[in-house]
């Protein structure tokens, strides 16, 4: 199992994809309802919310960490190794504020040693650093705002050409994209993309729920997953959640792998 021909061109070509139907509707509606009593309270005047670990919301949102629709991509964009790198939900109503647009392939916080937004493309295998995959709870139309990207920056050798006004949407540019979702697709994206939020427009509420995972050899964040703190653990789901390592790293998802 893996992408499409077709997949990999478009990630290629873009840096991210738009999974359609990831969730069927009696879960986006059972999610939703669940994150209501998970994460209680008003919106105060920014209208925006977030906070982390959701995966410890309960047995359906860690279940979300490796769904079997996203295993795939999951292969196919950080290699069998992959891991659970960390979590957090973005809830926005409307008049929430943009925030600038970020990532993009870079040198990590100007040190000179690489850091986690890269993007490599050899000899037919597609590889990543840091990568996020984002539940969309709720459709999300144009001019809805909410995430946006400028599509191809994965791969771009200008990112500091960038200009400030684009950067804190302060000024609108053709090249900086807002994909259209339904409730139930999941967005995958590089973050070596050059991405953000847009200002929340809509009448309804935003509601995205992401979970970022790194290649086994490396980690964004230093808070690491105890599987000690979930319900009914699986094995490869432990293994995804094991700290960053290289020697003799076990595959995340042997029974995958040996079933094709």
């Amino acid at each position: 199992m893996s992408l499409t021909t077709e997949e990999t061109f478009m990630f290629d070509l873009e840096g991210y994809l738009v999974v359609k139907n990831v969730l069927c509707k009696n879960e986006v509606d059972e999610l939703n309802t669940l994150a209501d009593g998970a994460f209680p309270g008003a919106y105060d005047e920014s209208n925006f919310r977030r906070t982390a670990w959701i995966s410890k919301w309960g047995p359906k949102f860690q279940a979300l960490i490796d769904r079997p629709r996203i295993i795939p991509y999951l292969i196919g964009l950080l290699g069998q190794q992959f891991r659970i790198d960390h979590d957090y939900c973005i809830f926005m109503r409307k008049g929430s504020k943009a925030g600038r647009l970020h990532g993009g392939p870079r040198m990590q916080l100007g040190s000179g040693s690489p850091g986690d937004h890269w993007y490599a493309y050899h000899d037919g295998i597609i590889r990543n650093g840091l990568t996020v995959f984002t539940y969309c709870l709720n459709p999300v139309k144009s001019g809805d705002g909410g995430f946006c990207c400028i599509p191809g920056t994965h791969k771009t050798n200008c990112l500091k050409n960038l200009p400030a006004d684009v950067r804190m949407f302060d000024r609108a540019a053709h090249y900086v994209v807002q994909p259209e979702v339904e409730a139930g697709d999941v967005i995958i994206f590089t973050e070596a993309l050059v991405h953000g939020t847009m200002a929340w427009t809509a009448d309804y509420e935003r509601r995205a729920l992401l979970y970022k995972y790194s290649p086994g050899h490396s980690s964004w964040s230093g808070n690491y997953y105890n599987p000690d703190e979930y319900t009914d653990v699986s094995d490869q789901l432990r293994r995804i959640m094991t700290p960053p390592s290289i020697g003799e790293r076990e595959k995340s998802v042997e029974e995958m792998l040996k079933n094709g």
